[in-house]
C-alpha cells in the first residue's frame, strides 16, 4: 500500500487530530485560541474531503450507503460540536467542556471509520483508484488550506452519495 493511498492519508490525518486535541491541554491564551482555530479548520477540510472523495465511492462501490449516511451524520455532529466551542471564552471551563465534547465526538467517528468503513472500501476499490483518490485528497487540502472556500454547513447524505468522483490521477 502506498503512503499516498486515500485510506493511509485519512488515517494519518486521524493521528494528527488525536495529537492536536491532546496538545491543546498544554496551551493557554492566544496560543490556545490559535491552536483551536487551526484544528477546527482542519476538521472541516477533512470532513469535506471525505464527503467529496471517500464517502461517494464507499456508498457506490463498497455497498456502504449506511456507513456513508452514518459518516455524514457524524461529520455534521462534529461541525456542531466544534461550533459550540466558539460560543465560550477561550480557556474557560465551558470552553474546555465544549472542546472535550468535540474531541469525543470526533474520536468516536474516527474509530468507526477505521474499523467499519476502511475494510470494505479497501476490498471494493482497487489500489490504483485509491492512490488516485489520495492524490486528489492532497490536492483538495492544498486548495482549501485553513478551510478556505468551505462553508462549514451541514452536508446532505443524498448529495454526498450522488457525488461523481473522477477516476484516475489528477496530476496526469
Amino acid at each position: 500500500m502506498s503512503d499516498f493511498e486515500i485510506t493511509a492519508l485519512v488515517l494519518a490525518e486521524h493521528e494528527v487530530f488525536r495529537r492536536e486535541f491532546s496538545a491543546l491541554e498544554d496551551l493557554s491564551g492566544e496560543e490556545l485560541a490559535a491552536a483551536w482555530e487551526a484544528l477546527h479548520a482542519k476538521l472541516e477540510v477533512h470532513a469535506v474531503a471525505e464527503e467529496q472523495l471517500f464517502y461517494p465511492l464507499l456508498a457506490q462501490e463498497a455497498d456502504g450507503e449506511q456507513e456513508t449516511a452514518e459518516g455524514v451524520h457524524d461529520h455534521n455532529e462534529i461541525r456542531h460540536a466544534a461550533a459550540a466551542v466558539g460560543e465560550h471564552e477561550v480557556g474557560s471551563e465551558a470552553w474546555w467542556e465544549a472542546v472535550r465534547n468535540a474531541r469525543q465526538v470526533n474520536a468516536d467517528h474516527m474509530a468507526e471509520e477505521e474499523t467499519d468503513f476502511f475494510p470494505p472500501f479497501k476490498e471494493a476499490v482497487d489500489d490504483e483508484q485509491r492512490e488516485a483518490l489520495g492524490m486528489r485528497w492532497l490536492a483538495f487540502h492544498d486548495e482549501h488550506e485553513q478551510a478556505e472556500g468551505l462553508s462549514g454547513e451541514d452536508a446532505e447524505v443524498a448529495e454526498v452519495v450522488a457525488t461523481e468522483v473522477p477516476e484516475g490521477d489528477p496530476s496526469l
